[in-house]
């Protein structure tokens, strides 16, 4: 997706973010260097998640900071998991357990932190109602279905911590059709999305037949520096599934596919890139 003049503001209010959670001391000096990659890096035609990724790199070595989102991706997963009961329930007394489910790992979308009117975990208990009684506004589920089947091979590019604690209930929806569900997380620690190190906590190492990482530090998927393994299954998987708005960023200007994005669009720039409204809860396939 190319970057609009409004992702600016709304990734510097990242940084700020993560400046305050990791060394407060430190904002400015963050600041200068985020300012100073986009400058660099903003240019006509520019990938919206390339450039944030080279934005946090850039600020994540100012702080000194690994990983400045750790206590609230581990709040995240506490908070879902609690959920978790709630959101099954949704599923059995659906009449579609798949597009229930579907929808339920999209409630999940929304512990994405650092971004207008999302900074508590807390805030998907009150919320979760309602997100799931909204439904799909754009529901490709039924195609997606058609793709599925014992043979069939899934690679599910994960996004959030606590998100990824509620793509279990999905995770397993699918792999009851007989489908083979690769999951892949990130290969270092970037935002507040799962990596391998948290995986076993949210139980993603049992949820999937497979669980690799994309080896790179990146908002989202960069495709160009995919080892040979990922390159691989991407290319031969009969349907991707990727989570986010941030996996939509990067991969809807790639030649990948079939793949369906699974989201609640956070934003306006996404929304309107992909087809939606600002708010909307969306399952949308390009074959």
């Amino acid at each position: 997706m190319e970057m609009t003049p409004e992702c600016i503001p709304c990734l510097l209010g990242r940084v700020l973010f993560e400046s305050e959670l990791c060394a407060p001391q430190l904002a400015a000096e963050a600041m200068r260097e985020g300012l100073a990659a986009l400058r660099e890096n903003y240019v006509p035609g520019a990938n919206s998640a390339e450039v944030a990724t080279k934005v946090h790199r850039r600020v994540y070595d100012a702080l000194g900071c690994e990983d400045p989102y750790a206590d609230l991706k581990e709040k995240s997963d506490v908070v879902a998991a609690s959920l978790l009961d709630r959101a099954r329930d949704f599923i059995e007394r659906s009449d579609d357990r798949l597009e229930a489910a579907v929808l339920v790992s999209i409630a999940g979308n929304v512990m994405d932190f650092g971004i207008p009117g999302h900074d508590d975990p807390e805030q998907l208990r009150n919320d979760l109602d309602g997100i799931l009684a909204q439904g799909l506004d754009i529901n490709d589920v039924d195609r997606l279905r058609q793709m599925l089947g014992p043979g069939r091979t899934v690679v599910y590019l994960t996004d959030n911590c606590g998100e990824s604690v509620l793509d279990r209930l999905l995770v397993e929806e699918l792999r009851s059709t007989g489908t083979t569900v690769v999951g892949v997380v990130k290969g270092a620690p970037v935002l507040t999305d799962v990596t391998m190190a948290e995986a076993p906590r949210a139980g993603l190492d049992r949820a999937f037949d497979e669980i690799l990482t994309t080896g790179m530090f990146a908002v989202g998927l960069d495709v160009d520096r995919a080892n040979d393994r990922l390159r691989s299954l991407l290319d031969e998987a009969d349907i991707i599934i990727a989570k986010g708005m941030a996996n939509f960023e990067s991969l809807s200007d790639a030649n990948i596919g079939p793949i369906i994005y699974l989201m609640r669009a956070k934003c306006r720039p996404v929304a309107q890139a992909i087809g939606a409204r600002k708010g909307d809860n969306v399952a949308k396939l390009f074959a």
